[in-house]
C-alpha cells in the first residue's frame, strides 16, 4: 500500500514538473513533423451532421475530452457550497469581465498608434484570449496558494455557461472599432464561437463530466484522480501538436525572428497586465487576500485550449493570431508560478492553520515545499473532496 502510494506521488509529481516543457517540446515537433498533426485534422467521422453533433475530428473529439474531464474533477458538493455566497461570484465575474475590457480598450488604443497586419493579427489574438473562458487551471493555481477554490471553480464554470453570449458579443463589439480589413476576421471568430459548436464541444461535455461524476462515482481516489491527470495530459499534448502544425511550420524560414519576439512580448505584456488589472480592480473592491487570489488567478488565466482550437479552425491562414495563443499558454502559467512562490516566500514564516474559516471550501492546502509542483496547464482542473490537491490544473 505504501509503495503503491508512493509511486502514484512520485508519478503525479513527474506529470506535474515536466507537462510544460512537454507542451514546448510538442510546438517544436509540431514545427518539424507537421504531416501527422495535418492528416488528422482532415479525418472526420461521417454521419456526425445526420445525428445534430455537426462536424467530428480529432480535434472537437480531444477539446470535448478535455472539458469532460474538467467536470470530472468538479465536486458537486462544493459547487452547491457556494448557493449561500451569491453576490462574491456576481463580484469576481465582473471582475473578470472589467479586466478583460480593459485589455481590449488598452489594445484598441494600440492601434491608433500602429497599423498593418501584423498588428491588426496581434489585436486580434488579444482579444481572442481576453474574451474566453477562464482557463481550468486556475483553480489548481488558486489552492497552492491559498486562495478561494469553491469561487475559482464558480468562476470557470460560469464563464463557461456564459461565453455562448459574451464571446461572440465582444469580438462583434470589438470589431466596430478596427480596421475595415480585418473585421470580417472578427466575425468568423465569433460565428464560429456561437452556436453548435461551444455548446456541443464545450458545455455539455462540462456538465456531464459533472453529472457523471455525481451519480457514477461515490469516491474519487487517488488512482481515479491519477488516471484522470494522465488522460487529460495525453489529450493536451495531442491537442496542442495538432493546433501547432497548421501555423508552426512556417516559422522555419529563419526570417521570423523579429515576429516571434513582437508576438512573445505582446503575450507577455497583455498577461502580466491582466494579473495586474485583476489585482488592482480586486484591491478596489476590497476583497480578502484569498478571493484577491483566485479572482487574480481566474482573471488572467485563460482557456487558450479552446481559443487555438477556434483560431487553427476559423482561420487557419492567420498564423500570428495562433503564435499569440501558444505564447500566452506557456506565459500564463510562468507568472502564475512566480505569483505562487511569492505568496509562500511571504507566508512560510507564518504558522499556517489547516482549519481557518473558509468562505466555501477549507480543504487541506500542500505546505512542503517539496511537495509543490512546478507548473502545470491545459485542462487539469483541481479535485478535492478529502484529498489533498495536487494539481496545477487548461488552458
Amino acid at each position: 500500500m505504501m509503495n503503491n502510494s508512493t509511486t502514484r506521488r512520485w508519478l503525479e509529481r513527474m506529470l506535474q514538473r515536466y507537462l510544460l516543457p512537454s507542451l514546448a517540446l510538442v510546438y517544436v515537433i509540431s514545427a518539424f513533423f507537421p504531416q501527422f498533426g495535418i492528416w488528422l485534422r482532415t479525418q472526420s467521422i461521417t454521419g456526425g451532421k445526420d445525428f445534430g453533433f455537426g462536424h467530428i475530428n480529432a480535434v472537437n473529439l480531444l477539446l470535448a475530452g478535455l472539458l469532460f474531464n474538467t467536470g470530472l474533477a468538479v465536486p458537486l458538493k462544493e459547487l452547491l457550497c457556494l448557493t449561500r455566497h451569491p453576490k462574491l461570484v456576481a463580484l469576481g465575474l465582473s471582475i473578470r469581465i472589467t479586466s478583460s475590457l480593459i485589455i481590449i480598450l488598452l489594445a484598441m488604443m494600440g492601434g491608433l498608434l500602429f497599423s498593418g497586419t501584423v498588428w491588426n493579427s496581434i489585436l486580434l489574438g488579444l482579444i481572442l484570449i481576453a474574451v474566453m473562458p477562464v482557463a481550468n487551471s486556475s483553480a489548481g493555481w488558486t489552492h497552492h496558494s491559498d486562495a478561494n477554490v469553491g469561487l475559482s471553480m464558480w468562476l470557470i464554470l460560469s464563464s463557461v455557461l456564459l461565453s455562448p453570449l459574451l464571446v461572440p458579443g465582444l469580438l462583434d463589439l470589438s470589431s466596430q472599432f478596427v480596421s475595415a480589413e480585418i473585421v470580417e476576421d472578427y466575425r468568423r471568430m465569433a460565428g464560429g464561437y456561437a452556436g453548435s459548436f461551444v455548446m456541443m464541444w464545450v458545455i455539455i461535455p462540462a456538465v456531464l463530466g459533472v453529472l457523471f461524476r455525481t451519480v457514477f462515482i461515490k469516491t474519487y481516489g487517488p488512482k481515479l484522480k491519477l488516471t484522470v491527470k494522465v488522460m487529460t495530459s495525453l489529450f493536451l499534448l495531442i491537442l496542442n501538436y495538432i493546433n501547432g502544425s497548421v501555423s508552426l511550420p512556417s516559422l522555419l524560414n529563419g526570417k521570423q525572428n523579429g515576429l516571434i519576439l513582437l508576438v512573445g512580448f505582446s503575450a507577455s505584456v497583455s498577461c502580466g497586465l491582466l494579473f495586474a488589472a485583476a489585482g488592482l480592480v480586486s484591491k478596489i473592491c476590497r476583497l480578502t487576500k484569498r478571493d484577491r487570489l483566485a479572482v487574480m488567478y481566474s482573471t488572467a488565466m485563460s482557456n487558450t485550449g479552446v481559443a487555438l482550437v477556434l483560431a487553427t479552425t476559423v482561420s487557419p491562414e492567420l498564423v500570428v493570431v495562433h503564435l499569440m495563443v501558444i505564447f500566452y499558454t506557456l506565459i500564463q502559467h510562468i507568472i502564475a508560478g512566480v505569483i505562487d512562490e511569492l505568496v509562500v516566500i511571504g507566508t512560510k514564516n507564518k504558522p499556517h492553520s489547516l482549519n481557518k474559516p473558509c468562505t466555501m471550501t477549507n480543504q487541506p492546502v500542500l505546505n512542503d515545499l517539496e511537495d509543490r509542483p512546478t507548473t502545470q496547464t491545459g485542462s487539469q482542473a483541481a479535485t478535492y473532496e478529502g484529498e489533498v490537491i495536487t494539481s496545477k490544473g487548461s488552458m
